[in-house]
């Protein structure tokens, strides 16, 4: 079923059918009215009002190796002209099929609040979560669709049982919902919290599978680490990992952030008992909606860490058993269905493949300037889309307040480092924007 084909019985076609190009048209006048959406400096400005053609209608004819495709993929999303939007380690847009979806059934919700109009949305929710199953390589029993990774994280730490001789084994790369999280609850039930060290840049896979193995002890009970790090880029050997958790009978999650919707990701091959992610990071999809993966024969390990309203014997039997959290957003929860047809309609393995095109172009060309200092690796083995550099003797927040407010290129500031992380709606010509802004700021200063 094509998620835009569900029927809204409640609402007359007049009352909320609103084309792409009037409901820009709307958007933009309302901004121009008010001014609600211009903010910080100059180079804010109103959405364009074109409203662009379909997917499929954009890029046929036009080979993925030829620069015009993915130009015409960023066409598909409400970016402003000249801005070079590299943060999609923390927030990517929305695609307007992902967009006009949320917009859609919102909409068809605040006009009819009814049960009766409602009811339609559990399908489509068990729609969306055969959906995602498909794009993860699982079985849709073992899909939950949950708020964010943070959410995804907690729903292990709290629901797996650890005893006062239990230990956790965490990568030091770990993000907070995947280290404070296990920190609080070890105080808590008094399980102890060991810790793997790994380089910023190792030098193979090997290097960080053997400070993983010889971390174990006969009571590690779970292990976790982050799939791509957000703080250094790093990827770590996923497959490799749980298969070596797997062999000791120790529980492996793994916080997929930064992966989900940037790699071609295949849970069974993988060998994960856990996995999360957030659909909008990389997945480009709505906010507040997470995906929770546990492994079928993994589940009675895992108790739900929220029993609210919704819940019936049978979700006992499926990762359903972790997403009944009281009302959520349907709207949301609809369109999550249409970013995995929108990610299909490219492919995976080419989304990947271009993200990390985009994000090579900008570490070669950064390594070339003097002074700085890459601190994510240049194999691409052992790195993604999320690039860090230390920008020589220059203030990194400075750096990266100067990339946006004057050369239009928004990434992040992690502290003496600077983010990069861009994704498919950005070019190759951003890239070079991107490396020559730096370059400019290294030999005249920010």
């Amino acid at each position: 079923m094509i998620q835009n084909d569900y029927e809204i019985e409640s609402i007359p076609e007049s009352a909320w059918q609103v084309s792409r190009r009037s409901f820009i048209k709307r958007l933009a006048g309302g901004i121009a009215a008010g001014g609600a959406l211009v903010y910080g400096t100059s180079a804010s400005a109103s959405p364009k009002i074109d409203a662009p053609q379909d997917l499929e209608t954009a890029v046929s004819d036009t080979d993925p190796g030829d620069e015009r495709y993915w130009h015409a993929v960023r066409s598909q999303f409400l970016l402003r002209d000249n801005l070079a939007l590299m943060n999609a380690a923390n927030l990517c847009p929305s695609p307007y099929p992902v967009m006009e979806s949320v917009f859609k059934y919102t909409r068809d919700l605040d006009y009819d609040a009814s049960f009766h109009n409602r009811t339609k949305y559990r399908q489509i929710r068990e729609d969306t979560r055969e959906k995602m199953a498909r794009l993860l390589g699982a079985h849709a029993d073992e899909i939950a669709l949950v708020r964010n990774t943070s959410e995804a994280n907690n729903a292990i730490s709290t629901g797996f049982h650890l005893g006062a001789d239990d230990e956790v084994l965490l990568s030091d790369l770990n993000h907070p919902s995947n280290r404070h999280a296990w920190e609080v609850k070890a105080r808590r039930y008094g399980f102890k919290i060991n810790y793997v060290t790994v380089p910023v840049i190792p030098g193979s896979e090997q290097e960080i599978i053997d400070a993983f193995n010889r971390a174990y002890t006969p009571a590690t009970k779970v292990m976790s680490f982050t799939h791509v790090s957000n703080t250094t880029g790093l990827t770590m050997p996923a497959k490799a990992l749980c298969a070596a958790a797997r062999s000791r009978g120790v529980f492996s999650l793994v916080d997929g952030a930064q992966s989900f919707g940037a790699l071609e990701i295949d849970l069974a091959d993988m060998g994960c008992d856990a996995y999360s992610g957030s659909a909008h990071k990389w997945f480009m999809g709505p906010k507040e909606v997470g995906v929770l993966y546990v492994r079928k024969d993994s589940q009675d390990a895992v108790w739900p860490a929220i029993v609210s309203a919704g819940w019936r014997d049978e979700v006992e039997g499926s990762a359903r058993k972790y997403e009944v959290l009281g009302q959520r957003d349907d709207a949301a929860l609809t369109a999550t269905g249409r970013g995995v047809e929108f990610h299909e309609k490219i492919g995976p393995a080419r989304v990947e493949a271009r993200m990390r095109q985009v994000a090579t172009a900008i570490k070669e060309g950064l390594s070339g300037l003097p002074g700085i200092e890459l601190r994510t690796s240049m194999d691409p083995v052992l790195s993604a889309g999320v690039v860090i550099f230390k920008p020589g003797e220059l203030d990194p927040r400075k750096v990266f307040d100067k990339l946006y407010t004057t050369y239009h290129i928004a990434g992040a500031g992690m502290g003496p480092n600077v983010r990069l992380s861009p994704h498919i709606y950005n070019t190759l010509d951003e890239a070079d924007r991107a490396v020559t802004a730096v370059a400019e700021m290294l030999r005249d200063g920010v």
